[in-house]
């Protein structure tokens, strides 16, 4: 065959094979479109959270439910937990699946072009091990400060929340430190910094805290107002309670509630606005649960302990109660904790959990005595209809942010 020929046919089958390519990515183009149509309907999706007060959600690396786009428009922040410290202050995922959940979420809020602030927590109870030797060495406390600019960056997030459980009295000055530090880089990029704060009373933690100077240093606190009862795996597992009651306690709990805590953190600072409330989205099953302590009160009640602990689960998300049969109504309400509750006599059983009427008397508790917002451990935790994060915002939260005025009798 000629020369001139082969070129030919070379350049119609070139030709061929682009158009047929081009049609290709046409058409994969278009596919792509429409399964993000079905998937994020732009029609669909909710205005992001305008709301004056704060409504902080954490979001967990190991929960089984993935959030929502829907959750995250109630939402004013986003903290997403944990990321790991080492001992030499850098910072890693705990595990794949806790880097893609995060990456889910991250996702989600850009798509949704959403003004919800994204942050990250470091700590918790199981990761808080490191943070003496870390704050209290220069070396180790600027590589875990450049660690946490360097996430920051990477991902292009807003903040960083320091989870620390709990700080010792030789902690003390180096944690206002470590934040007086911290919060100088970040403010270079009007990055986002908050920390936790122990429940009062339970164990004199809150004496390991220099208030007054924190206070200079982080944008808002959340208050670990929960975990006041719970089905721990030793004696204090029993008795039976609500794990956030606003007030109210018995025998050596008295003050462990809501209130309590609040009253001390803001007599103390003079500050309510910069202060959130827990709302736990979980409920406490106890097992083989016998007589009240107190005939008077229901809700607090003696478990028999095994091994020195009790039976039962101290952490259930919404979808663990429905797999394990429950159904939070109807339900028995405890008017001195403003707490709901399920007794079975029969199975020996007792869940307690958040109810719409016990989260609408936290609401209410915050708007009163004026305090910043809620923290929910955890969004995650929810059921499939967000169910507890639409109670949260739909009984006058996000209608007047606070003014500072003090309403507690300091």
């Amino acid at each position: 065959m000629a020369p001139q020929y082969q070129n030919s046919i070379y350049c119609e089958a070139a030709t061929i094979i682009i158009s047929v390519l081009s049609i290709c990515a046409i058409v994969a183009f278009v596919l792509s479109a429409l399964i993000l149509y079905c998937v994020f309907p732009t029609e669909e999706v909710p205005e992001s959270s305008t709301c004056k007060k704060r409504v902080v959600g954490y979001y967990t690396g190991w929960e089984s439910m993935k959030i929502k786009r829907e959750q995250l428009s109630k939402l004013t922040h986003v903290i997403f937990a944990y990321v790991e410290m080492s001992s030499n202050g850098t910072l890693k995922f705990r595990s794949k699946v806790s880097r893609r959940r995060f990456s889910d979420l991250r996702y989600k809020v850009k798509m949704n072009n959403s003004k919800t602030k994204i942050m990250f927590s470091i700590g918790g109870s199981e990761n808080s091990n490191y943070f003496p030797e870390v704050v209290a060495d220069s070396e180790k406390r600027r590589r875990f400060i450049n660690s946490i600019l360097d996430f920051l960056d990477v991902y292009q997030i807003n903040g960083v929340d320091i989870s620390w459980a709990w700080p010792k009295k030789e902690d003390k000055w180096n944690y206002v430190n470590f934040l007086k530090e911290l919060r100088q880089e970040l403010s270079t990029f009007e990055y986002i910094l908050s920390i936790k704060v122990p429940p009062v009373n339970v164990g004199d933690w809150e004496m390991n805290y220099e208030m007054e100077e924190i206070l200079d240093h982080v944008d808002f606190i959340n208050a670990f107002t929960m975990d006041y009862y719970g089905a721990w795996g030793d004696e204090w597992g029993t008795p039976t309670g609500p794990s956030s009651p606003l007030y109210s306690g018995i025998g050596t709990r008295k003050t462990f509630n809501v209130d309590w805590t609040m009253k001390y953190y803001v007599c103390r600072t003079k500050r309510p606005e910069k202060f959130n409330i827990a709302i736990p989205f979980y409920g406490t099953l106890w097992r083989n649960v016998e007589d009240p302590i107190n005939p008077d009160y229901e809700i607090w009640r003696n478990v028999e302990l095994k091994d020195n602990k009790p039976e039962g689960k101290a952490y259930m998300s919404r979808l663990d109660m429905a797999n394990d049969g429950w159904k939070v109504t109807p339900a028995y309400w405890d008017h001195v904790t403003n707490s709901s509750y399920i007794w079975d006599p029969n199975e020996r059983t007792f869940l307690a959990f958040e109810s719409d009427r016990s989260i609408e008397a936290k609401t209410n508790y915050v708007n009163e005595m004026g305090l910043g917002g809620v923290w929910i451990w955890a969004v995650d935790m929810d059921d499939e209809r967000n169910s507890l994060l639409n109670t949260v915002i739909s009984n006058g939260l996000c209608a007047k942010e606070s003014d500072g005025t003090i309403k507690y009798k300091c």
